[in-house]
C-alpha cells in the first residue's frame, strides 16, 4: 500500500514538467510572434511613408518634367516620424511627345533587410497650367471679371442696376453707352449727356434718352514713344491728339460705327461701337496737327499684334490684325504706338513669364 502511494506521487511530478514545458513554448511562441507583429507593423508605417515621398517626387516631376535622373536621401527630421532614411531616385526619359517618369524609394527596415518601391508613370507633353481648359466648353459664356460683370465692359464703367453698366468714352463729352452686364453687349446709345456729369456720376436718372441698340465694343489705348529706338515695353512721351475711325468692309451698311477718344498725359484712349453684326473691317488712326509719313518730322503707326495664342500666325481677331474678319464679339486692349516716321515699328517678343508677346507691326501710313 505505501508503495503504491510513491509511484502515483511520482507521476504527479511528471505531469507538472510537461505542463512547465508546454506553458513556456507558448510564451516563447508568443514573444516571437509579438516580434514579428511589431517588426510588420514597423514595415507598413515605413511604407506608407516611401509611398508618401514617391506621390511627391512624381507630382514634382509632372509640374517640372525633365529628361535628367537624379537620386537624394531624405532623412529623419521633426515632422516625420521615426528612424529611418528613404534613398530617392527618380528618372525621365521621353519617347516622342510623351515623357516616362519612374521614381524608387529604397530603406533598410529594423531587421536588416532592404525594403523596396517604386512607381510609374506617363506625363504628357502639353503643360500642366493648361490641363482646366479640357473642362471649359467652346463657345461657352466668357467668364466675369471685376464686380461679377463680362469682361468686356471697362472697368471704369458705372452699374446703374437692372444688370446694365454705363460709361461714358470721353469725361468730357455728352456720349455714353449702356452694356449688358451678363453678356458685354452694347444696348444703348446716350447722346445728351451733360458734359459735367463724369462716367462715375452715371445714373439712369442723368443718362436721360437714351437709344436702344445692339452692338459690339472696341477698345484700346494709343502710346507715344518718341525715341530712337522706339521702347514698346515702357513708352512714356507725351501724347498727341488724334481720332480713330473704323472703316468697314460694307460701306453700306445703315448703321455707321460710333467711335470716341479722350486724350490724357501720355495715352489716348479710344472705344468705338459696331453695330452690325458680324462686322469686318480696318481701324485708323486720324492724326490731329501732326503728319503720318517716313520722315524723322513724321509719325508712324504701330499696333500691338503678334502671335498671342501659339498658332504659329496672326489668325485670331483678339491678336489685332491688320484688317478684322467676321467679328462677333467685343474686342479690347486693341493697342497701338505712335513712332517717329524713320524708326522701324520695335518687335518686343515675349521675355521670361511674361503672359503676351509685346511686338508691333506697321499699321500706318
Amino acid at each position: 500500500m505505501h508503495s503504491h502511494r510513491t509511484r502515483q506521487c511520482g507521476v504527479t511530478l511528471i505531469e507538472a514538467l510537461i505542463a512547465f514545458v508546454v506553458l513556456s513554448l507558448g510564451v516563447l511562441g508568443m514573444a516571437k510572434m509579438q516580434g514579428a507583429l511589431r517588426h510588420n507593423a514597423d514595415v507598413a508605417r515605413q511604407r506608407s511613408e516611401a509611398v508618401r515621398l514617391a506621390q511627391q517626387e512624381m507630382e514634382t516631376l509632372r509640374a517640372k518634367p525633365t529628361s535628367t535622373s537624379s537620386s537624394f536621401t531624405v532623412a529623419p527630421d521633426s515632422d516625420r516620424a521615426g528612424n529611418t532614411s528613404y534613398r530617392v531616385e527618380r528618372s525621365v526619359s521621353v519617347d516622342g511627345g510623351m515623357r516616362t517618369a519612374d521614381v524608387s524609394v529604397a530603406w533598410t527596415d529594423r531587421a536588416g533587410a532592404t525594403q523596396h518601391l517604386a512607381l510609374q508613370s506617363i506625363i504628357g507633353s502639353s503643360s500642366p497650367a493648361l490641363a482646366a481648359a479640357l473642362v471649359i466648353r467652346h463657345g461657352a459664356q466668357p467668364v466675369h471679371a471685376a464686380l461679377g460683370r463680362s469682361i468686356a465692359i471697362p472697368a471704369f464703367a458705372r452699374e446703374i442696376g437692372h444688370g446694365t453698366s454705363a460709361f461714358k468714352p470721353n469725361d468730357a463729352g455728352t456720349l455714353a453707352f449702356v452694356m449688358d452686364d451678363v453678356t458685354g453687349l452694347v444696348v444703348a446709345r446716350c447722346d445728351s449727356v451733360a458734359p459735367i456729369m463724369r462716367t462715375a456720376d452715371l445714373s439712369t436718372a442723368t443718362l436721360g434718352d437714351c437709344t436702344t441698340v445692339k452692338g459690339w465694343l472696341l477698345s484700346g489705348t494709343v502710346r507715344f514713344s518718341l525715341s530712337a529706338p522706339p521702347d514698346a515695353d515702357r513708352p512714356k512721351d507725351a501724347s498727341l491728339p488724334l481720332d480713330v475711325t473704323l472703316k468697314l468692309r460694307d460701306p453700306t451698311m445703315p448703321a455707321r460705327p460710333s467711335c470716341a477718344t479722350e486724350q490724357r498725359e501720355r495715352e489716348v484712349a479710344y472705344h468705338c461701337v459696331v453695330f452690325t453684326m458680324p462686322w469686318s473691317g480696318r481701324s485708323e488712326i486720324i492724326p490731329k496737327g501732326w503728319t503720318l509719313g517716313l520722315t524723322a518730322a513724321d509719325r508712324k503707326v504701330c499696333r500691338y499684334s503678334a502671335d498671342q495664342d501659339g498658332s504659329g500666325a496672326v489668325d485670331s481677331n483678339l491678336e489685332h490684325p491688320g484688317k478684322y474678319k467676321d467679328v462677333t464679339q467685343a474686342l479690347m486692349q486693341q493697342n497701338f504706338l505712335i513712332v517717329r516716321g524713320d524708326q522701324d515699328c520695335p518687335r518686343a517678343g515675349r521675355r521670361g513669364a511674361d503672359f503676351a508677346d509685346r511686338s508691333t507691326v506697321q499699321h500706318q501710313p
